[in-house]
């Protein structure tokens, strides 16, 4: 076969790129002049989860660590009834004892003005100021344990808040990479079909190179 003399065909540089999830046009990348351009094509629903998040992260990050007057309030509310319900529990418990022992230092002695009494009364009296030592220690505690709590849970609030914005851009990030591939597969494509074309029209085995073109273009939809 003699060699053609049919002009070049022009050899693409670049093939846009898309993907689509469930009928939506979910990523793509283009090219403008010299600047290729990617994008993420986020739903309502996405929209709206990765707007609340990163609202709430702005508004929540500059007060993390403090505690305002509202906060403070519930905080010390139940520490206040913690304190009364211990309170009630040690009256619940020392007053009957004080009673009981009264009653029997009277009936056995006709009066309380005795060294019996005194004794007993003053070891009641010691063992109750010990449980009020303790109870205020566990005050403190169990003060800082609401502290420490509030803080974790706000902690995790904001990890959870983090990982919403984390899961979006990389979301963004993976359709973007599968749409470049999806240019790049098309790019290559065009490129061996123009070469073939080229091939063809300028070698004198052009039938061989246009069975070749023909095999890549039944893959063509």
């Amino acid at each position: 076969m003699g060699k053609t003399s049919s002009a070049n065909v022009a050899i693409p540089s670049f093939s846009n790129g898309s993907v689509s999830l469930n009928g939506e046009n979910k990523s793509s990348v283009t090219k403008s002049g010299n600047t290729v351009n990617s994008n993420y094509n986020m739903n309502d629903y996405e929209k709206a989860v990765y707007n609340y998040a990163q609202k709430t992260l702005a508004e929540t990050l500059p007060n993390l660590n403090t505690f305002n007057s509202s906060t403070l309030k519930d905080l010390n509310s139940q520490v206040e009834a913690y304190k009364n319900k211990a309170l009630q529990t040690l009256d619940s418990l020392y007053k009957p004892m004080i009673k009981n022992m009264t009653n029997d230092v009277a009936s056995r002695f006709g009066n309380i003005d005795n060294s019996m009494f005194l004794n007993n009364l003053n070891s009641i009296e010691n063992n109750r100021a010990n449980a009020m030592a303790n109870l205020a220690q566990e005050l403190q505690s169990y003060k800082s344990e609401l502290y420490n709590n509030e803080l974790n849970n706000r902690y995790n609030y904001i990890n959870l808040l983090n990982t919403l914005l984390n899961g979006s851009n990389n979301n963004a990030l993976n359709f973007i990479s599968s749409a470049l591939s999806n240019s790049n597969a098309g790019t290559s494509y065009n490129q061996n079909v123009a070469s073939m074309l080229n091939s063809a029209n300028n070698s004198t085995v052009g039938l061989s190179n246009l069975a070749s073109l023909a095999s890549l273009l039944k893959y063509v939809v």
